[in-house]
């Protein structure tokens, strides 16, 4: 038998059952408390007898009750009245009319008062008796009464022995009541009574809608009202059930990782495993793609609603989901053995309404597909790093006109002539001749004392295309500028920045000297504090990478924040790129998205905006194949991308194999050997991708069967901890503790 009864119904209106002889039959000496002279252990009457008959004809579920137990084991006149009592009381509501039905619950015989009579709700003010009656009583829409009872034993085991206890409780499953009563909280009215019982504790509870068209009850609703109650009342024994149940917790996840490891077996052998569900996710993402509006399975139409049931239905008749869903039938079984002796008459999976989540799953699943492709993910290029550290070599930042003079005690001096100007152009022109570099190196000589000469030469020395290589001459001349430019740089005021910038450089590169990132990060960093923008930018990507300084991530965000709020284009770029990405730092997509649109046009850019908006939070696949458009003729990912999507389809997007190829063969041509792959496979990666959708299904099925279980095994131990703090904070009100006063010993149980 079941630890908590729970019955739940319409309140009629009227009565349409003949009280007359049951209500005869409590009045007569026979049936009440008070008869004497019989003794109660002697065989029930045959009035007796033949009043339960009746009784259990009428109300067949009566079965279900304690006393019910108690006279089959027994069937004294004790147990004969206790039965009588119980049902005539548990179905008084379908016995008289609505306004009797609440002067009884307030006034029967064992109602424990709550002021002047027995009725409550969650208010401490008094209840007007008569009001509530007729309220009820006149009241033109549904009005449902639950009857929750506990043997007397378990009430006073589980501390539910009086009319607090049952109060709170009642206050408690209120919301999951209006909730499945499709009742607005805002709305809801309820009142109950708790009768103290000799035998069985038990509270009546009326529950209704101020707004007349509001509330329907539903037999899964009912189900969810039984078990709200069951899993308060019996939230340790619940958990300790869920702690039982290892070996068949053990056994579900057996079957599903023997399930996921035989798929993936016939996805190696053969694509073609189940060529029927292959078809129906072939048809299901089409009709995917020709949809409008909400990609939700209530708003699909009715063809595309029948394609996903016949997917679910096909996922189900796996074997190994049969056995999977089985186990959780026999588990979900064990709990409902709380409150209830009968057999659950379970439906099947694809009917389970606790399974229709799936439906969705497989939607969002097949729109996805395309995503599922087995090759490897392009990670996105980024620009070479010297390409926009240009002022350190190619290009004369025109900013940079003061110099630094010489002194008395240091001949050395730094100065953009227009000598030094020209031959620097010559040097850094892809025009130049062999004769342009002599005269760029007459021109430099005649400038013996100026440390950008020094750096320069060095720069002609070490020249492939330069007839005038010299190893030796190189070294030497970049040693000398390293060195000038570590005199000069204590007396420079404006370009301090600079010099710094530059020896930084030297050391970084190993120009001049040996390679010394601890030195290159000194002055790299006295640099970004004066305000150097390639010094910070620098610096950022390098504690970002930790690849030759110490990492530091927090610190390298920032700088590289620093320079793209100030409008660095390559940091803009960069950053958003990693927000995109969300590996270093995490995504976030709205950043991305600003400074990516911040960044300078390019390629590089575009083709990391295309990818944003393939994100499910910022999806707009008009605005991804147009970034990819304007980047595709030089980048082949963008090509590859615009094949791809174009191949395999993707939602808002229908599949066209024309523009597919196009794309997919000027990415191969620009050197993607992912375009090729596909172009050399394309019959292989289209089965391929619709045998990765049936695993990704499969995977995702036998999540939900586990994962349900999971949360209710959760949600068990949130009720333990739930009612642990209840009576902690009680007990603490009875010592006169505050709540602020203790907020951190409570968190510490």
């Amino acid at each position: 038998m079941p630890k908590i009864i729970v019955t739940s119904r319409y309140l009629k209106s009227g009565s349409k059952k003949n009280l007359a002889n049951y209500v005869k039959y409590i009045a007569t000496r026979e049936g009440s408390v008070t008869v004497k002279n019989i003794d109660e252990n002697a065989p029930a009457t045959k009035n007796q007898q033949e009043l339960i008959l009746s009784l259990l004809n009428d109300f067949p579920d009566s079965k279900e009750l304690f006393e019910y137990e108690d006279y089959v084991k027994k069937p004294n006149f004790k147990n004969g009245s206790a039965l009588i009592s119980e049902v005539i009381d548990r179905n008084m509501d379908r016995l008289t009319n609505r306004k009797n039905y609440v002067g009884y619950l307030a006034n029967r015989p064992g109602s424990v008062k709550f002021g002047s009579h027995g009725l409550f709700n969650e208010k401490d003010e008094p209840i007007n008796l008569e009001k509530v009656a007729k309220e009820i009583s006149d009241h033109g829409g549904n009005v449902w009464t639950h009857v929750v009872s506990l043997r007397r034993d378990n009430a006073q085991k589980m501390g539910y022995d009086n009319l607090k206890s049952w109060r709170d409780l009642v206050i408690r499953q209120i919301p999951n009541i209006a909730k499945n009563s499709k009742i607005n909280m805002a709305n809801l009215k309820w009142y109950a009574a708790f009768h103290d019982k000799k035998t069985n504790p038990h509270v009546h509870i009326i529950v209704y809608s101020e707004d007349d068209r509001e509330g329907f009850l539903t037999n899964h609703g009912i189900e969810k009202i039984r078990s709200g109650f069951a899993n308060d009342i019996y939230a340790d024994e619940l958990l300790h059930l869920y702690e039982q149940q290892t070996d068949l917790r053990n056994l579900l996840k057996k079957e599903s990782e023997q399930l996921m490891k035989s798929l993936a077996e016939k996805i190696s052998q053969s694509n073609n495993f189940d060529v029927e569900l292959m078809n129906l996710i072939a048809k299901l993402h089409d009709q995917l793609a020709d949809s409008k509006g909400k990609k939700v399975y209530g708003y699909l139409k009715s063809d595309v609603k029948k394609t996903v049931d016949e997917i679910f239905a096909r996922l189900a008749y796996n074997e190994s989901v049969k056995k999977m869903y089985a186990l959780w039938c026999e588990m979900e079984q064990q709990k409902h053995d709380v409150y209830s002796s009968a057999k659950v008459d379970f439906p099947s999976l694809v009917a389970n309404k606790e399974f229709r989540s799936i439906k969705n799953m497989i939607v969002q699943t097949v729109l996805q597909m395309n995503l599922q492709v087995p090759d490897i993910e392009v990670e996105m290029p980024e620009p070479d790093m010297d390409i926009p550290l240009q002022i350190e070599e190619e290009v004369i930042d025109e900013t940079l006109t003061d110099g630094v003079e010489s002194s008395p005690q240091n001949k050395l001096y730094i100065k953009w002539s227009d000598s030094y100007k020209e031959a620097h152009k010559l040097i850094f022109s892809n025009e130049s001749t062999p004769d342009d570099y002599k005269k760029s190196e007459k021109l430099l000589l005649s400038e013996s004392n100026n440390v950008l000469v020094f750096y320069d030469l060095g720069k002609l020395y070490s020249m492939e295309k330069s007839d005038l290589k010299d190893d030796k001459k190189f070294f030497e001349f970049y040693k000398n500028a390293l060195q000038g430019f570590i005199q000069i740089e204590p007396r420079a005021k404006k370009i301090k920045h600079y010099l710094q910038y530059k020896i930084g450089m030297m050391y970084f590169k190993g120009v001049g000297t040996p390679i010394d990132n601890q030195k290159a990060a000194e002055y790299f960093g006295k640099s970004a504090e004066l305000g150097n923008q390639y010094a910070k930018r620098l610096l950022a990507c390098e504690y970002i990478s930790g690849k030759n300084f110490e990492q530091n991530i927090d610190k390298g965000i920032a700088l590289l924040t620093e320079c793209a709020d100030s409008g660095d284009d390559f940091a803009c770029y960069k950053l958003g790129n990693l927000y995109l990405k969300g590996k270093i730092i995490n995504q976030d997509l709205d950043k991305a998205e600003k400074y990516l649109m911040s960044a300078k046009d390019n390629g590089f850019t575009q083709y990391a905006l295309g990818k944003l908006y393939l994100q499910k939070e910022k999806y707009d696949i008009q605005k991804a194949i147009s970034y990819f458009e304007k980047s595709a003729d030089k980048n082949m990912h963008a090509s590859y991308q615009l094949g791809k999507l174009y191949f395999f389809g993707i939602d808002g997007l229908k599949k066209d194999k024309e523009k597919a190829m196009g794309f997919l063969n000027l990415s191969a041509e620009q050197g993607s050997e992912y375009a090729q792959n596909i172009l050399d496979n394309q019959e292989k990666f289209e089965n391929e991708m619709l045998a990765n959708t049936v695993f990704s299904l499969f995977v995702n099925l036998s999540r939900c069967i586990e994962d349900d279980y999971h949360k209710n095994f959760q949600s068990g131990r949130k009720m333990i901890d739930s009612k642990l703090r209840r009576v902690i904070q009680e007990k603490k009100q009875s010592l006169g503790i505050k709540n602020e006063q203790s907020n951190v010993q409570e968190q510490s149980y």
